[in-house]
């Protein structure tokens, strides 16, 4: 390779930060690690966020490359064995009705908030866009409550957190895994104060498809919406549903008949690096892991409620502690592995075989024509949904039967 000054004369680009778009998961570690800010996050044409090299400010110093923790990180398959496994239940029903399952969050995030720490999480801002932002107090905190399943914009949120614990105060840091492990591979070194906290990802979807999704419902109820609820529980926390209330109407869809849905699980609108994460694994890059514990009424049946229950995973020292902490505020138990499903931590979701093909019609055709035709269910999909999954599910055989096609796909 030629010397930097020769390159520079020449014009070629100095510095790669991804071959293609699978290999960057948008963390923003490289933009906020960058000593001469030559690094922005700008939007591809599908809404997703990637960072973006000024050459003519670049020094080739190298440090964007060197913080990139997305494909370097390799996991054994075997369980590491000093996680712990619990299952929790909020005390305060309150809580639970307005959390994705049982809770945890809130109890955790309450004990860093009395300790005078600092909480950062995923929250709709007020045009429903979801960002991550600041909690200093329960109101703000509540904001962050409930499921996202849009990417968040991170911002500058990593160096923030880098000066709040370079004061000594305690912060917990909410988000995907490899939300996790950018801001891991950024601070460089390990805080005391810091509390890592990941989720069991299914994979983040677009935010340009949140955005014309949201329009698409406007258009249709012929109002503004005001608030917003993907895991609304008015019908249990197994029929969870998108809930958008507008200024006088309310849609509320479960997950079977809701277009934004069907396309999310369906796997249309992922972010390309999900189809290929390195992060799902039980070797976890955070403190604590929360996660729905689906299975529980064949598992444990006295303590399943389906006003929700949440999977805890205790992955380290210090999360064990914030575990502890936490007790008197929820009904508790240790647990197994094999005790909940939740494929998501064998292996990642799967691009559909009409991927291409949807985003082809989603940019030639508009948003309205690609939801219309891909964000409902076939007739046999309809029927797997509908009579074999409650079917599977009575007999007890679902579990089994997901475990082996998730593993040997």
């Amino acid at each position: 390779m030629p010397p930097l000054f020769l390159r520079k004369q020449m014009g070629t680009d100095m510095i790669h930060l991804y071959k293609e778009k699978g290999n960057c998961c948008g963390c923003t570690a490289c933009m906020n690690i960058c000593p001469r800010h030559s690094i922005s996050m700008e939007r591809d044409a599908r809404g997703f966020l990637y960072p973006v090299i000024d050459q003519k400010t670049c020094i080739e110093c190298g440090a964007c490359v060197n913080v990139c923790a997305f494909h370097k990180t390799e996991y054994e398959e075997i369980i590491p064995k000093d996680q712990l496994v619990y299952g929790l239940k909020h005390k305060q029903q309150e809580v639970r009705e307005k959390s994705s399952s049982g809770g945890a969050f809130t109890a955790i995030s309450d004990y860093i908030l009395k300790q005078g720490g600092t909480v950062y999480g995923a929250a709709f801002n007020e045009y429903f866009e979801v960002i991550h932002s600041q909690a200093v107090d329960t109101k703000q905190r509540d904001k962050m409550r409930g499921s996202k399943y849009v990417q968040s914009d991170l911002g500058n949120i990593f160096t923030e957190i880098k000066s709040v614990l370079e004061a000594g105060k305690l912060v917990l840091f909410t988000g995907t895994p490899c939300q996790n492990g950018g801001l891991k591979s950024y601070l460089g070194k390990e805080y005391p104060g810091l509390i890592l906290c990941d989720i069991a990802c299914h994979g983040v979807p677009s935010p340009k498809v949140w955005e014309d999704y949201k329009v698409y419902l406007e258009d249709r109820y012929k109002e503004t919406i005001q608030s917003v609820n993907f895991r609304n529980k008015d019908s249990g926390w197994r029929e969870s549903a998108l809930k958008v209330e507008f200024d006088k109407k309310v849609y509320k869809k479960n997950m079977q008949e809701d277009p934004f849905y069907i396309l999310f699980f369906s796997h249309y609108i992922l972010r390309p690096s999900c189809y290929q994460c390195v992060y799902t694994s039980f070797h976890r890059v955070s403190d604590i892991t929360l996660a729905d514990f689906w299975g529980i009424e064949n598992s444990h049946k006295n303590f399943s409620d389906n006003t929700g229950v949440t999977l805890v995973l205790s992955n380290t020292g210090k999360g064990e502690k914030i575990v502890k902490a936490i007790w008197k505020d929820t009904d508790i138990m240790e647990t197994s592995h094999t005790a909940f499903y939740q494929p998501i931590f064998e292996t990642p979701s799967k691009a559909s075989p009409r991927l291409q093909e949807f985003w082809q019609v989603y940019e030639t055709q508009g948003s309205t024509t690609a939801i219309k035709k891909y964000g409902r269910l076939s007739p046999m999909q309809w029927g797997i949904k509908k009579i074999a999954v409650p079917l599977l599910k009575k007999t007890g055989l679902y579990n089994l039967i997901a475990k082996a096609y998730f593993r040997f796909r």
